[in-house]
Order: structure tokens, then sequence, then C-alpha cells
């Protein structure tokens, strides 16, 4: 191998290329009315946005818009799991509201300033960036971004797209799967300022979670027993066997993999194998070098137009088996 590109390999092996798949940019002229009031930050994940005001940190903010991304895109191939929930919270400007805790919020005034018209035909969910946690289970602190993301997700989605399954109302599926937990005592939340709609919206949670294995370890068991008692995917399947075969049907695409805070669509892509023969090799090798300074837009791994440095950089990183 030529000297140079064999220094580059060590360049890369001492400092693999990693990137955030997010941009915090401004908010964009097209935000309800009252939100360039608030919020000096914006992302747009798919479609879908989060807000966010000064004080909030750049690293809270990515790292909600990554647990979002992993609840409406679980498979990470940048197409939403569910199209038509997707489109549907497109329609209602579908919004994380991000301020740094809830005296923040509460001393912002955002009640008053964003207009009761937008409150009306919106879906906007709070997170405080006090509760975004991206070092769960770690430091065994729950990460409050995985519960309230999913809010967004499933009463501004769901619960709109399919009425009769995930509606939250008398009569529907999801509504007499909780019945049936609350009356065998597995679930009793009684905050009296949530209603029968509010109690789907956790009981969603809760049982989609639990499936997944978020709320499965010792310390956190006890801290949730006062309000949901089937804390794992066995103890769901046993006790409201209804609800875990719901969000298990293929057919809701309701996501089967905990998001972890890293979305990244290109892990699930086999980058830079360019013979196809499910590894990044030696011939893949030869391949972007013979491209190089070409504008090929197979070997262009960063999309700036030209094969080169970083180009090859990235490809480094990839190599080995698929």
């Amino acid at each position: 191998m030529p000297a140079k590109f064999a220094t580059l390999m060590t360049l890369a092996i001492a400092f693999p290329a990693s990137a955030e798949y997010f941009t915090i940019g401004p908010v964009p002229s097209t935000a309800p009315p009252g939100f360039s009031q608030l919020f000096t930050k914006h992302i747009e994940v798919m479609g879908l946005h989060v807000y966010a005001s000064s004080t909030t940190q750049n690293s809270k903010m990515l790292h909600a818009a990554n647990i979002l991304a992993q609840w409406v895109d679980n498979d990470e191939d940048c197409e939403p799991d569910d199209p038509a929930v997707s489109a549907t919270m497109q329609s209602l400007h579908a919004s994380m509201l991000m301020w740094q805790n809830e005296n923040s919020f509460e001393n912002s005034g955002a009640e008053d300033i964003i207009p009761d018209s937008v409150w009306d035909t919106t879906v906007l969910q709070l997170l405080f960036a006090e509760e975004t946690n991206p070092g769960y289970p770690g430091n065994q602190e729950f990460d409050w971004s995985l519960e309230e993301c999913l809010h967004l997700v499933t009463f501004g989605g769901y619960a709109i797209t399919y009425p009769n399954t995930w509606g939250e109302s008398h009569g529907t599926a999801v509504a007499d799967a909780m019945d049936i937990c609350i009356s065998g005592g597995w679930y009793h939340y009684d905050d009296p300022t949530c209603d029968y709609a509010c109690k789907i919206t956790e009981y969603h949670y809760w049982a989609l979670t639990s499936l997944l294995g978020a709320q499965n370890y010792p310390w956190r068991i006890p801290e949730i027993a006062n309000e949901w008692e089937l804390p794992t995917a066995a103890l769901l399947q046993q006790h409201n066997p209804t609800m875990a075969a719901m969000l298990s049907d293929p057919q809701w695409s309701q996501a089967s993999v905990l998001p972890d805070g890293t979305y990244d669509p290109q892990a699930n892509e086999c980058l830079g194998d360019f013979d196809g023969d499910g590894m990044v090799g030696a011939n893949d090798l030869l391949a972007i070098l013979a491209a190089w300074g070409s504008s090929d837009a197979d070997m262009d791994l960063n999309g700036d137009g030209v094969v080169g440095v970083t180009d090859l950089l990235n490809f480094l990183e990839y190599w080995g088996d698929c």
C-alpha cells in the first residue's frame, strides 16, 4: 500500500470517524405562531420537530431527536415504519418542546404566548432537559425521553391514524386491553389530572417499553411498582397477552427494539461494499482508490461531490464483514 494511504489508515484507526445524524438550526419561519418567541433552536426529525429554549443543552436536544427518530423509524432505514402514522404527525406539526426544567417552562409564559388555535390543531409534547438522560441505564437514572417521545408518536400518530385500534377513548382495542390490565390490578395510574385518554397514553408507554426491556432492572422495578406491575416482557405476556400480541403484530409496525439514543441509518447499510460480497475489504479499497478525485457517487461516501480523503477515512471505518 502506498505510504500516504498507510498513514491515512493509521489515522482512521486512531481517530474513528463519528458524526451526529441531526443538525441544530434556528427556528424555521414555518414554525407555529409564538414559537420564535419561546425557542432559539430547532431540529427536524423526518418531518417532525424538536424545539428548544436557549438554556436547553444541545446534547440533550440531540438526544431527544435521536430517540424520537428511533421510535418513528425503528429499523433505521431512513423511512418511517408506518408511513400513515408519520403523515398524520407531519400534518399536525408534531413537535417535542424542550425547556431546561418545569420551572423554566412555567416562567416562559408559553401557555399564553402560543395561541389556543395552535394548541388545538397541533400535537405537542413537553420534555425537560433535566429529565433527558443519555446515561441510562448505566447510571441507574431513567431516561424520560424514552417516555415523552413515545407519547408524541402514540397519541399524536397511532391514536389518530387508527382510532378503532389505538384510539384513546372507551371501546377501542387498546382501551379494552388497558381495562383488563386495570381490573387485574397490574396498572393503577392515580394521577387525578390524567383522564381516560391520558391513562391510555401512559398504558401504551408502559406496555411497549416493558416488552422491549426498558423497565427490567432491579433498581427500576421498585420505583414503578406503585403504578405498573408488569415490568418485563414475560409478565406482560402472562397477565396482559392481548396488549402484548397487539404490540407485536407486524401490521401495526410498533417498535421492536428499544431506542438507544443513537439513530444511525448507515449502520444498517453495508457502506463500502462496492463489489457486493458482503464485506468491506481489499477489492473495495482498490475500487475507491481507482475512483480517487472523481465524482463517482457510489464511492463518494460523504456526498461532497468528490472522492477524497474523508471518503477513504469513512470507508476504513466500515472495514470487515457487514
